[in-house]
């Protein structure tokens, strides 16, 4: 069970306009801009990040622990050896953004859109993304093992070489998936047989034609 964020209700306000090295903030609500932010060692603890827009920023080592992030644009922005601890994105947008070797401890993702962004190599304990768009995701050797993907849309995604050991993937789309036998000891439901199969199937290089 993904352990949910501890956040005070009453936090004090801020709107931010970028960030610099170093930067910590504690306890607050946040809003405002980082578009195109560049900085490192950047840590938030026991804060709501709401409507906040970190396009295409780059953030070295960005430290968050009980934080909550509702309706921020994350996409494109680049996260270098990112630690998420009880963390949970609501209705945010993660386009093509990039968490590559991300440590993700409890961290739940809910009605977010992936589409293209990489998990690779990311290490996560107790991770659910559900009720997410995520076309393309890359997960290439991610270690999920015990992850919940439920009701998301990983059409396309690059599952090679990811521990997906117990993991649950009910409701998720598993067309043209690649890597598809990364999905060995993953749970799935009834519905996903075909697809996953099929691309079990192409993943061993397996031909199915009509015979002659």
């Amino acid at each position: 069970m993904t352990r949910r964020p501890v956040v005070p209700v009453d936090l004090d306000p801020l709107e931010l306009d970028g960030f610099e090295d170093d930067d910590g903030f504690r306890e607050q609500a946040i809003t405002g801009l980082a578009v195109a932010a560049d900085a490192e060692r950047v840590d938030l603890a026991r804060c709501t990040v709401s409507t906040m827009r970190l396009t295409a920023a780059r953030l070295r080592r960005f430290h968050l622990t009980d934080v909550r992030l509702v309706d921020c644009d994350l996409s494109q922005a680049v996260f270098e050896e990112a630690s998420f601890d009880r963390v949970e994105l609501v209705r945010c947008r993660l386009s093509e953004a990039d968490l590559g070797g991300a440590r993700l401890v409890d961290v739940r993702i809910v009605e977010c859109q992936l589409d293209g962004a990489a998990l690779r190599l990311a290490e996560a304990a107790r991770l659910t993304i559900e009720s997410s768009t995520a076309p393309g995701l890359d997960l290439y050797r991610a270690r999920l093992a015990g992850a919940r993907i439920t009701d998301t849309d990983l059409s396309g995604a690059d599952l090679s070489g990811a521990d997906l050991a117990r993991a649950r993937l009910h409701g998720s789309r598993l067309i043209d998936v690649r890597g598809a036998t990364a999905l060995r000891g993953a749970v799935l439901d009834a519905g996903q047989v075909v697809d996953a199969g099929l691309a079990v199937l192409a993943d061993l290089g397996v031909t199915i034609t009509d015979p002659a």
